[in-house]
């Protein structure tokens, strides 16, 4: 797949139907005779904390995570986020490519045949950029782990799927690392700009209830606001790979929270529909990376940020109505 060259899309009610209708987008404030580019104005690390197999109903309540309520009220919460996939490997896989790639199961990165070729994938992009990353396994012990164990869940790793990491021994473990040996370190050291972390198989919901993984982000939310990277403009996503609901295949909305001292506004609240691609898509939006195929029409969770512009000018920007 052939990544697209647009580094931001604006698109309003009407040139989304132009859109469709004609393949045709509205001009790109990135080409040549545009005067400013927009973007999330997000310049300190990306984090990005992924838990398991609930609705948000389910977790968003006083009596089952207070924590996480308290934090989707005080900073952002996105209330339309959706997910129809099942298993968790295959939404890990979109959040990482903007699409399934045809997996379908929750195998280990190891078995054969669930290696994903090309360089179509979100730690590539980000190598390609330049933009030093790391991802955090909980429990996984040594680097670049390709089996499971009864804490630390390879499939919840989804980096370890693209073959153009997973084969070069030295990248992969530099890029995919346990999570208790690194963490704190590399956030006193502010090195990484893109810091993705997978709680272990009871801190990430999927084997213990909510409250253990709320006392658990009680802990590590702290840390990671402390940290330069968060200070100096960063911004912390939480979501959920995928919800309980699994009836006729219908969409579970999702708990999602955004979290930045750049936020377009304290306690912002959207009921605009996004789903795993529109993470994605956000991610490029921030590094200004061109767009993956997968992620080209993808709405962006852009609204929730102030927006930056080439001029270095930062604006509160224009906001859909919600």
């Amino acid at each position: 797949m052939k990544p697209r060259t647009l580094k931001s899309l604006v698109v309003t009610a009407a040139g989304a139907a132009l859109l469709a209708a004609t393949g045709c987008g509205p001009a790109n404030p990135g080409v040549p005779g545009s005067s400013t580019v927009e973007k999330p104005d997000v310049t300190g690390t990306v984090f990005t904390i992924i838990f398991e197999n609930h609705d948000q109903a389910q977790v968003l309540a006083p009596a089952a995570a207070p924590y996480m309520l308290q934090l989707s009220q005080t900073y952002s919460s996105a209330n339309a986020y959706i997910s129809n996939i099942h298993p968790s490997l295959p939404n890990y896989i979109e959040l990482t490519s903007g699409a399934t790639q045809g997996i379908g199961n929750d195998n280990d990165p190891s078995y054969a045949g669930d290696q994903i070729a090309g360089s179509d994938n979100l730690g590539d992009q980000l190598d390609a950029a330049g933009i030093e990353w790391r991802a955090y396994m909980e429990s996984m012990g040594e680097p670049c782990k390709m089996d499971s164990t009864k804490l630390y869940c390879a499939h919840h790793a989804p980096f370890l799927y693209y073959s153009s990491l997973s084969t070069d021994k030295a990248r992969c473990d530099d890029r995919v690392v346990d999570f208790e040996q690194n963490f704190a370190a590399d956030l006193a050291s502010n090195a990484y700009r893109y810091m993705w972390i997978s709680p272990n198989m009871c801190n990430d919901m999927h084997d213990c209830t909510p409250d253990v993984s709320d006392a658990w982000l009680a802990k590590v939310v702290p840390q990671i606001m402390d940290s330069p990277g968060y200070k100096n403009g960063g911004a912390l996503f939480i979501l959920f790979d995928e919800g309980n609901m699994r009836i006729l295949g219908a969409a579970a909305d999702l708990a999602t929270i955004v979290i930045s001292p750049n936020l377009v506004s304290p306690g912002y609240q959207s009921n605009t529909t996004f789903d795993h691609r529109s993470y994605l898509a956000t991610i490029e939006d921030i590094f200004g990376m061109p767009r993956l195929t997968t992620t080209s029409s993808a709405t962006p969770m852009d609204e929730f940020f102030k927006t930056a512009s080439a001029t270095g000018a930062t604006t509160s920007g224009v906001r859909p109505t919600l």
